[in-house]
């Protein structure tokens, strides 16, 4: 089986799921698989020296900033890059973005299978427009399954399109990257309170301001890229993006290890790879409360407010690191490779 893995997010952006997914897919005995992306992208988050384990290829796919000022380029670049994609000779296509609808369909019409990779409730984006709500509903009709990474997306879709097949394929983690950094994790430092992953709207400064205000000897990092202002504070600090591996190391020496979120509409339907690679770093974890996150059960600590975040993080701290045993029951069940597993099954 042939598989080419398209997606909207960049070969070389901060580790997320289509990077994970599509390597681990490569994994599997008697599966090649090829990381298709688009030629045009913004450089200014991306991680220096990135390289995934499969090949990557660049399509002529124009960004999603910019489709409705150039439809009729958007459309043609479409039918390009399905050509180039073609040449290729894939059994199977993997779409992750309404974006990628033109170039499903005409896919499709060239017998290839199609697989929507749906990891957000996109309508919920604030730059969604009637179009891209449309473009997905067609998109999930011509699928012929929808990878699913939470329940949530999963319910949301039988709403919007009763007849699309689903299949959650929760996010996972990376087990080479996660044995060899947390192997011999190092010292942790005291006071070290961390948050990883990208910075947006949804994120809950005033969380982290309040903690900081209630614990003089607590230090707060941000380590992703951020694409909404820090607030200016001595004992907060913005590192931006960093390769994974030295990501992971990152998260083992903190004293915790943190997910401040606003519970809006689209972080409801978000199931975090970075609550997976804090859990088996041995670190505590406290997380905003949600209810797709019950499924990591007493893994973490989950906080309905900033006072009780206040309250989680200052009562982590100190924390002696997770017993080996426990943290290699959680890989072995939730890596990457069980999810390939389960994604490739269902073809």
């Amino acid at each position: 089986m042939r598989v080419a893995y398209v997606s909207h997010v960049s070969s070389r952006w901060i580790k997320q799921r289509p990077h994970f997914l599509s390597e681990a897919i490569g994994r599997r005995v008697g599966v090649e698989v090829a990381f298709f992306d688009s030629l045009f992208v913004n450089r200014r988050n991306l991680v220096q020296g990135q390289r995934l384990r499969v090949p990557v290829r660049h399509l002529p796919l124009v960004p999603q900033r910019l489709r409705s000022r150039f439809r009729a380029a958007d459309v043609a670049l479409s039918a390009v890059s399905a050509l180039l994609l073609l040449l290729w000779r894939p059994s199977v296509v993997v779409v992750t973005h309404a974006r990628h609808h033109t170039l499903a369909r005409l896919l499709r019409a060239a017998g290839i299978r199609v697989v929507y990779d749906c990891m957000d409730l996109n309508r919920q984006f604030a730059d969604a427009t009637e179009a891209d709500v449309d473009a997905e509903r067609r998109l999930l009709a011509l699928a012929e399954v929808v990878w699913c990474s939470s329940a949530a997306i999963a319910a949301d879709i039988g709403d919007v399109q009763p007849t699309a097949r689903t299949l959650v394929v929760r996010n996972a983690l990376d087990r080479s990257s996660a044995e060899e950094r947390f192997a011999s994790p190092g010292a942790v430092e005291p006071g070290t309170v961390r948050y990883i992953g990208t910075v947006s709207e949804w994120f809950r400064f005033d969380d982290v301001l309040a903690l900081l205000d209630a614990d003089p000897h607590l230090r707060f990092e941000l380590v992703g890229p951020a694409d909404v202002a820090v607030p200016a504070h001595p004992r907060l600090r913005a590192v931006g993006a960093r390769p994974h591996g030295e990501v992971l190391s990152l998260m083992a020496s903190s004293d915790v290890l943190v997910m401040p979120f606003e519970t809006t509409p689209l972080v409801l339907g978000v199931d975090p790879v970075k609550v997976y690679e804090y859990i088996v770093s041995g670190r505590p974890v406290v997380c905003s409360d949600y209810p797709e996150l019950e499924h990591f059960g007493d893994h973490i600590v989950r906080a309905d407010g900033t006072d009780a975040f206040v309250r989680a993080v200052r009562a982590a701290t100190g924390t002696p690191r997770r017993p080996p045993e426990e943290v290699a029951a959680f890989l072995d069940d939730n890596d990457w490779d069980t999810r390939a597993r389960s994604a490739i099954g269902a073809l």
